[in-house]
């Protein structure tokens, strides 16, 4: 195209200058091409200017893409699979391994019902499935053992809600038929601590979860004794053997409520007529060990596990001694920081209990940085359009001063051009050139 109007700008320059409309210099020539391909040299440069935006706007979206897939990884996959490398685990052949869940208390309707609560309830559930599905498989266990409040609203639910409650908690901490499963109630679940403990809520819960008070795994007797209803099961046939040294299983005791640090008729009955060799709590909240010494009756060891430091600590249960475990809770619901399950390794053979807490990650960290992403994508975002849409470009324009017939033609800035323009014939009227475009095409001056 460029090629086709020069040609025709030379056979014109070589016809009578009087009956042609313009008078052609080289110079002219190169002007009057600048000046018909003004408007196709706008278009093309606005559509890059376009293109350009296009393409630096799908690179902030695809850079924003993946700045939210990164969070969602990390938050919801990531930081359980990095925590669980921290914990401890015991190879053993001949031990009964226990996994302990203490305190769900899945969230409620009746007091959870505020804007997005439906929201809150799900990520509670989701948190409690994830970190327990990883608790199983890293433990492997031959027994789960749930010490009550598992649901928060238990003790004032309807019928059908405390159906929807139990649906809810099986959806959640689901496992193979193989492992045997222990649960006890809790005050959440049946009452106790702020009221009384209703007969028609606890056998609500004792018939969804029916099962005997005492159950055998190999040589580990678990008994589940209930304090808020001064309940206990049957004293086994060898309690009055006070050595265990001579007895070939080990007895358990599961409660929710602390039993060492609540002494009174109930609890010496239950350490009389059970004769435990270990105790598993919960309540508290907290990661406690409680020790016993059956010889003067007195407490012997009182320590608080601290949080995030995972050995596998200890114990022997034929120097007289009674072990109390109180687990923490497994919800970060629960105003507490420090959540986990407990994992407990049971050797009958050898006399000797050892037990490790598997700290979970803090969720409120994570939803922490699900806001900071969200405010730093918003700030983003703003300065984008203010970019975009708020600061207009400048372009400088340089008008040619003309007559009907011959004008000087001259720029207003002659230092942004290569060289001058000399004067021609000129027949149209209000030309305008754009300074920027007169540099883009001198060569094709001769």
């Amino acid at each position: 195209m460029q090629c086709f109007l020069i040609r025709l700008l030379c056979i014109a320059e070589k016809q009578d200058h009087d009956k042609g409309f313009l008078h052609f210099t080289v110079e002219n020539v190169r002007i009057y091409l600048l000046v018909l391909r003004l408007p196709m040299l706008s278009n093309i440069k606005n559509l890059r200017n376009v293109t350009t935006k296009q393409v630096k706007l799908k690179n902030k979206a695809i850079a924003i893409a993946l700045l939210v897939l990164a969070a969602v990884i990390y938050n919801e996959f990531s930081v359980y699979d990095i925590q669980k490398l921290k914990w401890s685990v015991q190879e053993c052949s001949e031990c009964v391994k226990v996994l302990i869940v203490a305190d769900p208390q899945i969230l409620g309707e009746k007091n959870e019902n505020y804007f997005g609560s439906w929201l809150a309830q799900w990520d509670s559930d989701k948190y409690l499935e994830k970190t327990f599905s990883r608790a199983l498989d890293h433990s492997d266990p031959h027994v789960v053992v749930f010490l009550g409040d598992l649901m928060d609203e238990g003790h004032v639910a309807g019928a059908e809600s405390f159906k929807s409650y139990k649906r809810r908690l099986d959806s959640i901490f689901q496992m193979p038929d193989h492992i045997m499963k222990i649960y006890i109630p809790g005050d959440n679940d049946i009452g106790g601590e702020e009221d009384a403990v209703s007969s028609n809520i606890n056998n609500r819960f004792n018939f969804a979860y029916s099962q005997p008070d005492t159950l055998v795994y190999k040589t580990v007797t678990f008994f589940k004794v209930n304090r808020l209803t001064h309940t206990m099961p049957e004293a086994p046939k060898d309690a009055f053997l006070n050595d265990y040294a001579e007895r070939n299983t080990t007895n358990v005791v599961l409660s929710h409520m602390p039993l060492l640090f609540m002494p009174g008729t109930f609890v010496q009955n239950v350490l009389k007529e059970l004769s435990p060799q270990i105790i598993f709590t919960a309540h508290k909240h907290k990661a406690m060990h409680i020790s016993l010494d059956t010889a003067t009756d007195q407490l012997s060891e009182i320590w608080v596990l601290p949080p995030y430091e995972t050995p596998l600590y200890r114990l022997r249960m034929d120097v007289g001694d009674i072990h109390e475990l109180q687990i923490p809770t497994c919800s970060y619901r629960m105003g507490t920081p420090h959540t986990g399950y407990g994992l407990v390794y049971i050797d009958t053979q050898e006399k000797v209990v050892e037990f490790t807490i598997l700290w979970l990650p803090g969720r409120f960290p994570q939803l922490w940085l699900y806001v900071f992403v969200g405010i730093f994508i918003l700030a983003f975002s703003i300065c984008t359009c203010i970019s975009s849409y708020c600061i207009k470009g400048h372009a400088a324009y340089n008008h040619l001063k003309y007559d009907n017939l011959t004008s000087e033609v001259r720029y207003k800035d002659p230092s942004t051009v290569s060289d001058s323009v000399s004067s021609f014939e000129w027949k149209k009227n209000n030309v305008i050139v754009i300074r920027r475009f007169a540099r883009k095409f001198t060569y094709y001056q001769t």
